[in-house]
């Protein structure tokens, strides 16, 4: 949806186009407009297609159609944006620019700490961000007040208005179906980037089954292997990898988890109905987002099991490292700068798997050595806490990270075909198992993280009032249109520049219910809004040629008063 609209650029060819910004009293008005609206001699004529859209009142003093009309699409457009911004855009992106901003900060801090530069200034801006986090977290409860107030409405509380109630439920079984289908799509994408690799794999083996001599040894990674051997282990790794993917990512496999997910928001939303009508004035929603709280356990834990599935079927040493820094700056939260041994010890560890991720070589030894002394520091440190619990908690999973790790079968395929390929080869059959993983990253974040979050807000009862900034936009519309100066004018703006931008506002609406990103949102509804323009003027055109016909066309004010001043 829109999460923001400042003022529209009118172009001729396209009068939804650029998005400009302007300050003072004539904030809608462009310099030239301006300039002709203060003299009444100007020719009306004579502004030129880079004139910027105006308020719709102002924009009446110029006597043009094509600015009257794009001022109120543009003040259709604004009025949608506000209203789905305040009630659900403006909350949410604050919180996550905050959170954001948080987890950069504390990157730098911990950072500073174990390469012994200093930390001051990072600090102390994380000691004032993270107070707005926690407050800007707890501004997206306005969101969930608002959307479980309005559901409670639509379903009468006690009386139980059956009739708003389907309405409300048809509307959020909509909204759930349009995700679902996102997913699904996505990972329809994806299945059919590894059936294409299925396909090429099978072309390449029968390829390298007759080159050469099958009994040759080959050694690969310091294991030794007859060329035979090499294509059969091969051969086994892609069905793993497949049998995998049909075991944890295929229709009946995610229909379990969207039954669980379906579970959980429902459990959700039961909590609430026990808080009561007074839930918010808790002074839980003054400093965390309260239905994002109750959900967060079983999310993580549905993530924890997609991403066990797939560091099987692809995990390589920068994988690697991405999980152990995380787990690095949370050990090193736990030590003041003065704590010199321990951070160098956990430096050490953090340059080492850096190298891994680079060479995919490292020390094992010199590596278990360096948490050794990690270990032995935090003893010498920590008296025992739940704090140092925690600590050594947080080390030993370090430790396991390590100690456990194996490359995915896709990093096996592709070491053993950097040996046996040609190296165009090889680099076209890894780009494409690259792709292919990326596919499938994608489509696991759209399920358990993009879709539970939609899942989450639906339970609360989104759907419905998402469809007020429509309504807010129609309102805006109407009004300005009531005061057209008659139908033909009213029938002209409302095709070209009205329903276009009520078609925009409605393809990003649709665009959110999809879990698009908002770029391509925002791109579909342009698009869409270009096309519903151009329909709209020919079926305008077709309409002003008929009342032409039958004498009952009106000159525009504009071209009257361009022949008089002519």
């Amino acid at each position: 949806m829109i999460n923001s609209v400042n003022s529209l650029e009118y172009q001729k060819q396209n009068p939804f186009g650029a998005i400009t910004k302007r300050n003072g009293a004539d904030f809608w008005l462009a310099p030239k407009t301006q300039k002709i609206i203060n003299n009444q001699n100007t020719p009306l004529g004579s502004i030129l297609p880079d004139t910027i859209i105006l308020n719709p009142d102002e924009a009446r003093k110029t006597n043009n159609l094509k600015i009257i009309g794009t001022s109120i699409a543009a003040a259709t457009i604004l009025a949608a944006g506000t209203i789905f911004f305040f009630l659900r855009g403006g909350p949410k992106g604050l919180a996550k620019g905050f959170q954001s901003l948080k987890i950069y900060l504390e990157r730098k801090v911990q950072k500073s700490k174990l390469t012994g530069t200093g930390a001051s200034v990072y600090e102390f801006m994380l000691g004032k961000i993270d107070y707005l986090v926690n407050k800007s977290q707890a501004v997206n409860n306005f969101t969930t007040i608002k959307d479980f107030t309005f559901k409670k409405l639509m379903y009468g509380g006690n009386r139980n208005w059956n009739y708003t109630r389907k309405i409300h439920n048809k509307i959020t079984d909509l909204f759930e179906k349009l995700g679902l289908k996102t997913v699904s799509k996505s990972y329809s994408k994806t299945f059919a980037n590894f059936k294409n690799l299925q396909k090429k794999n099978q072309t390449i083996l029968a390829k390298l089954n007759k080159e050469g001599d099958l009994s040759k040894p080959i050694t690969i990674n310091g294991k030794t292997l007859s060329k035979t051997e090499w294509l059969t282990l091969i051969e086994n790794k892609n069905s793993e990898t497949n049998k995998l993917l049909t075991e944890n990512f295929s229709d009946s496999v995610r229909q379990a988890r969207y039954v669980e997910i379906k579970k959980i928001t429902k459990e959700l939303e039961q909590s609430f109905d026990e808080k009561g009508p007074l839930w918010f004035l808790s002074k839980d929603t003054l400093n965390t987002f309260v239905a994002e709280a109750k959900m967060l356990p079983n999310k993580l834990q549905i993530q924890k099991q997609i991403n066990q599935a797939k560091q099987k079927i692809s995990y390589t040493p920068s994988d690697l490292y991405k999980d152990a820094d995380t787990k690095i700056m949370k050990i090193a939260s736990y030590f003041s700068i003065e704590d010199k041994l321990a951070l160098q010890a956990l430096n050490r560890i953090r340059d080492n798997l850096k190298n891994f991720a680079k060479t995919g070589k490292t020390d094992r030894n010199v590596m278990l050595a360096d948490i050794s002394a990690l270990e032995a520091e935090i003893k010498r440190l920590f008296v025992p806490s739940d704090r140092n619990l925690d600590l050594r908690n947080s080390l030993n999973e370090l430790k396991e990270l390590y100690k456990n790790y194996k490359q995915g079968h896709v990093e096996d395929i592709l070491e053993a075909y950097k040996a046996l390929l040609p190296k165009e080869e090889y680099e076209q059959i890894a780009k494409e198992y690259r792709g292919a993983i990326k596919k499938l990253n994608k489509s696991s974040t759209l399920e358990t993280e993009d879709f539970i979050n939609k899942a989450r807000d639906l339970a609360m009862g989104s759907a419905p009032t998402d469809i007020l900034s429509v309504l807010g936009g129609l309102g805006t519309l109407t009004y300005y249109l009531g005061k057209s100066d008659n139908s033909q004018e009213r029938t002209a703006i409302t095709l070209k520049y009205g329903i276009p931008a009520l078609v925009g506002i409605g393809v990003s609406l649709y665009g959110n219910a999809r879990l698009f990103a908002g770029t391509k949102s925002l791109a579909f509804a342009t698009i869409s809004s270009i096309a519903a323009n151009r329909i709209g003027s020919f079926v305008n055109n077709l309409y002003e040629n008929h009342l032409k016909k039958t004498g009952k066309y009106i000159e525009p004010k504009e071209k009257q008063k361009n022949e008089q001043a002519a």
